[in-house]
């Protein structure tokens, strides 16, 4: 990552913290989706960013969360998740090609199909661990994939209307 690319995505993260914990903390609808959008600035995050990095980056911001939220470890632990899955994920994604070495996760860059796929696998990856953490009962598990799944979609569409925003950048 160069230094405006860092500086940029720096600044997303704490844009995106601040609208979780301020805005988005006890929105929900039917008390079934959540919209965690303190996760965008991960799942946006360069291709070639090392999983160090984006692991490190994952628990200060899932445990910034925490705090706020009063979670003890969830968000973070959910987040670094994402994070050590988006490797595995990518291999998977991966074009006959390749990926160029200054390729952007974006809709602009990536066909809506491989876009969103990784979008539903980067989702359900963080909301998957993050529900069954929170539930800690296998009488739960029903639900807490519910609550994943309309989460996931929630966030979907969310995230799919900020990159329609950002189509001819």
């Amino acid at each position: 990552m160069g230094s405006s690319t860092t500086f940029r995505w720096i600044f997303t993260v704490i844009l995106t913290w601040l609208i979780q914990v301020l805005f988005l903390r006890d929105l929900t609808i039917a008390y079934f989706a959540f919209c965690f959008i303190y996760v965008w600035p991960l799942i946006k995050a360069p291709i070639d960013t090392a999983p160090a990095y984006l692991m490190l980056g994952a628990f200060v911001l899932g445990w910034l969360v925490d705090v706020f939220y009063n979670t003890h470890g969830m968000h973070a632990f959910a987040s670094v998740m994402m994070a050590a899955f988006r490797s595995p994920i990518l291999r998977l994604l991966t074009p006959a090609n390749g990926y160029d070495e200054r390729s952007n996760v974006s809709l602009n860059e990536m066909r809506p199909l491989w876009f969103f796929t990784y979008l539903f696998l980067m989702l359900i990856c963080h909301h998957a661990v993050l529900f069954l953490l929170e539930a800690s009962d296998f009488e739960l598990v029903g639900i807490s994939l519910l609550r994943a799944i309309s989460s996931c979609i929630l966030g979907m569409t969310v995230f799919g209307i900020l990159e329609l925003f950002n189509l001819n950048k």
